[in-house]
């Protein structure tokens, strides 16, 4: 009998409890699901002046450039594939604002992932794991001077933690989404939790 590496093992059941987070935001739109939690949510730094992100891991091109969206509005987020709950969470909400969008919008919106965790996530990894949120939801990553650079500009931190689980390790980061605008200009930080809802009405109060 073939035995499953330990790894892909807690991968896959990371994907199936996003894919669940997933459904459940779709049905529930005005209503934050309810997550076991698994690390610690790190705050945004007080000062967050945003910018440009370069990183040499994209999953819908060679390479990552937030400049490649000039002329489009951008839903940014950090976080990591093995996230047993922010994560998951945050791009649900993403994904059901991306289907919320006004028609004069759509088009005009991508949502980003950025992991800050290249060890583990691999561009297959981060091609499927955003494949199960949304098509227009692309994921990048880089080494970890890169990821520091970026998250240094948009006030994310960032810590491994070890664990006495069979995952190893965690990573306890902040769990906000950034609104960047169709300049590179970041308009938003949304906290943790902020729905779809919430996300389409401010988006359309910049647009307007």
């Amino acid at each position: 009998m073939q035995r499953i590496p330990v790894s892909s093992l807690f991968w896959g059941l990371a994907v199936l409890a996003a894919g669940a987070l997933l459904v459940f935001v779709t049905l529930n739109p005005g209503e934050p699901p309810v997550a076991e939690p698994g690390h610690a949510q790190l705050p945004v730094a007080d000062e967050v002046r945003g910018g440009p992100i370069e990183l040499p891991v994209a999953t819908h091109a060679e390479h990552f450039d937030l400049g490649d969206y000039a002329g489009q509005y951008v839903w940014l987020y950090f976080g990591y594939t093995y996230c047993p709950d922010a994560c998951p969470t945050s791009l649900g909400w993403i994904s059901g604002a991306l289907d919320r969008l006004p028609e004069a919008l759509q088009g005009q919106v991508s949502g980003v992932f950025i992991s800050v965790d290249p060890e583990r996530d691999t561009p297959e990894h981060l091609a499927d794991y955003v494949g199960y949120f949304h098509d227009n939801i692309h994921a990048a990553t880089g080494p970890e001077a890169a990821l520091r650079a970026a998250a240094r500009d948009y006030g994310v931190f960032f810590e491994r933690a070890e664990t006495d689980s069979a995952m190893g390790y965690v990573i306890d980061h902040s769990s906000s989404t950034y609104l960047i605008g169709p300049d590179g200009e970041l308009l938003e930080i949304h906290p943790h939790g902020t729905p779809a809802a919430d996300l389409v009405a401010a988006l359309r109060a910049h647009a307007e």
